[in-house]
């Protein structure tokens, strides 16, 4: 593999868009290229960088108050119209009053927000197709991978922890060849480390990347797995190991075997 080849991965990569067998193509690259970390490492803080850079949109309160005040106008569910009734009416000895009492602002209001909230029910239910539903609500890719995984009849998982208490979970299935790895409790790591995790597959480690614990857990699509696989953390330099390879022994290894 080239360079040029390399960088289209690492872009790739970075935006959690490439299949097990190019994630593998990719971490053999890297092992066998170090120097060529420092694009890994730029594409990565290019990507994060993409989801601060759209500032929020708040809509004018002009258009906000027109929303309400069509609402309002809604006709109210259940009214009756006093010219409905036929011949019933006809018979009624009792006059009609001239001037029927309007309904309240407020009452056709909420009856137009129950219309309104219906109306979205059955639109998302029945309206929208799946491609426009996964645009307007897109799924956690690693929760989806997860599911997945755990509803696969080979699904398994095995656990195990660290010296300060943290508990790692790894979650895999031989038929779906995919793995997700769960931390749980993890601290923040030192000033100027990063925990990284990897596949050990034998004696060959590869790379899946640098974890940062949102909050206290973290969770990863091991990508590439394969059943017999061993995930492991370590912990090193801000960025990721330098060499492509650990640089500590593990603080948790958990094997699929």
């Amino acid at each position: 593999m080239n360079e040029q080849e390399f960088r289209e991965l690492s872009a790739a990569h970075a935006l959690d868009a490439l299949s097990p067998d190019e994630e593998l193509a990719f971490a053999e690259a890297l092992e066998a290229h170090p120097e060529w970390r420092a694009i890994l490492d730029a594409d990565r803080e290019a990507a994060a960088d993409l989801g601060g850079s759209v500032p929020e949109a708040v809509p004018p309160a002009s258009v906000r108050a027109s929303i309400l005040d069509a609402i309002a106008e809604l006709p109210q569910a259940g009214s009756e119209d006093p010219t409905a009734s036929g011949s019933a009416a006809a018979a009624d000895p009792e006059p009609a009053p001239t001037t029927p009492a309007p309904a309240p602002r407020r009452a056709r209001g909420r009856a137009g927000w129950f219309a309104l909230a219906a109306s979205i029910a059955v639109l998302l239910s029945i309206g929208l197709s799946p491609w426009v539903r996964e645009s307007l609500f897109p799924q956690d890719p690693v929760a989806t991978a997860l599911e997945q995984v755990e509803a696969a009849p080979d699904a398994r998982s095995a656990t195990g922890t660290t010296d300060t208490a943290a508990r790692g979970t790894l979650h895999w299935s031989d038929s779906e060849q995919r793995a997700v790895f769960v931390l749980d409790d993890l601290p923040k790591a030192a000033s100027g480390h990063d925990y990284e995790l990897w596949i050990v597959r034998g004696d060959r480690p590869i790379s899946l990347g640098v974890v940062r614990p949102d909050g206290s857990r973290a969770a990863v699509i091991a990508k590439g797995f394969r059943p017999g696989d061993t995930v492991a953390v370590t912990v090193e330099d801000r960025g990721g190991s330098p060499t492509g390879a650990p640089t500590t022994a593990p603080i948790l290894a958990i094997a699929s075997a």
